[in-house]
């Protein structure tokens, strides 16, 4: 009887101590959970902690408690994979980043397609208006003598072919007419239609004319038989004269200069290109002149010859354009913007704010396919800029979106996140 009474009272005392065990550990739990402190985050930036309701101080989104379903949704989100179908471009994937719609709307992002298209390639360089050697003429002296009357005698002017220049006395060129005159009037006496009375006439004109005369002045020579003490030389071309070398009562000898004159109607423009450059330039191309002269005017002209020698030093190559110059609006020693529009075949273009150049590196974000929300930073490889695109040698296909417009603040998400060289963290 005693030992069952012992019993009674040891089970009793064990159904106790196990229930108050229960309510104790049931009050310790609602006691940890009161402890527990509540926390927002951002759902952009989760390093970004607060124990109460804002905004985020990087993106301006509203902080959501740390449990809940748009934190939850957020944090699935990013660390899904890629999509099944493989990426051709996996080796320059520098990491991938989720915005979620509100933060896509606040960083304005905005698409557009990998497009294949004609490339222009345009080159600018610098270059300077030049007289054309070949419209470029000195002249000289026929015969030696004295200048007494200049009728051109200042620089600038402009002649036309058979305008008088100056008058001339010359003794000998004075014998030579006197000789043509003597000729003249022995073919007369002698009454020959021809043979050496004929050949000696026309011996002495020839003469006349290259000690400077012209036919007609012969002819009048001939007509009035009398020997003029000056004669009057003319321009034997026209065009601008560029310098004007005597003054009246200068003596020159033969061959002496007299006046530099160029016909400005023709014009080169020397440019200087690259040597990597100067290979796609063709003979016979147009290229487009700009002169700070003219601003709001453009000038056409054509590559007329490709100089063979590299300058050791610019590492550049001399490239002559002509440009006609029919009102004498342009002028030689004038600094031009040398346009050159070479065609480049085909390629893959995107516009120029998709590119972001980073140091060395130019990235482009791009969106994943099958994603709305989901965007892949690519390292890509540049080619040519035109009309406010720029060609991708290598990174991209075509058809696929990349960012034209917020790809900036993705490219600063990505380096707050992982680092500039980075995956995809939190």
């Amino acid at each position: 009887m005693r030992h069952l009474i012992i019993a009674i009272l040891f089970l009793s005392f064990a159904a106790c101590s196990q229930k108050t065990a229960q309510h104790t550990g049931h009050n310790d739990s609602t006691a940890t959970l009161a402890a527990k402190p509540v926390k927002y985050i951002c759902p952009m930036h989760p390093n970004v902690i607060s124990d109460k309701e804002g905004i985020c101080p990087i993106c301006q989104m509203d902080l959501v408690l740390e449990n809940s379903p748009e934190a939850k949704e957020y944090a699935d989100d990013s660390h899904e994979g890629h999509s099944s179908e493989e990426n051709p471009h996996a080796e320059h994937t520098m990491g991938e980043l989720v915005v979620t719609g509100q933060s896509r709307v606040l960083a304005d992002v905005q698409t557009a397609i990998v497009q294949s298209e004609p490339i222009h390639r345009t080159i600018t360089a610098i270059g300077t208006l030049d007289f054309a050697e070949q419209n470029r003429r000195s002249i000289t002296a026929r015969v030696a003598g004295r200048i007494e009357k200049l009728y051109v005698n200042q620089s600038g002017t402009t002649v036309r072919k058979g305008q008088r220049l100056f008058d001339l006395y010359s003794p000998e060129l004075m014998q030579a007419q006197t000789e043509f005159i003597l000729a003249v009037k022995n073919q007369q006496l002698a009454s020959l239609s021809s043979g050496a009375g004929s050949k000696i006439v026309e011996q002495s004109r020839q003469r006349l004319m290259i000690l400077g005369m012209t036919s007609e002045q012969v002819q009048t020579l001939e007509q009035t038989r009398e020997t003029p003490i000056t004669t009057t030389m003319y321009a034997p071309s026209g065009g601008t004269v560029i310098e004007k070398k005597v003054v009246e009562g200068t003596y020159v000898n033969i061959g002496a200069p007299l006046f530099e004159i160029a016909d400005l109607s023709t014009l080169w423009n020397l440019a200087e290109l690259y040597e990597t450059d100067v290979a796609a330039v063709k003979i016979g191309q147009s290229v487009a002149l700009r002169i700070q002269t003219y601003p709001n005017e453009t000038f056409k002209g054509r590559v007329a010859f490709i100089y063979p020698v590299v300058n050791a030093e610019s590492r550049t190559v001399k490239v002559r354009i002509e440009t006609q110059n029919p009102h004498g609006r342009l002028r030689p020693a004038m600094y031009t913007e040398t346009v050159f529009t070479l065609n480049g075949g085909t390629g893959l273009t995107v516009p120029n704010d998709a590119v972001l150049v980073t140091g060395k590196q130019s990235i482009v974000w791009v969106q994943v396919r099958g994603e709305t929300n989901k965007f892949e930073a690519r390292h890509v490889t540049l080619g040519a800029k035109f009309d406010g695109k720029v060609q991708i040698l290598s990174g991209l296909s075509e058809g696929e979106k990349v960012v034209a417009s917020g790809g900036f603040l993705l490219d600063s998400e990505r380096q707050l996140r992982g680092g500039a060289g980075g995956g995809h963290q939190h």
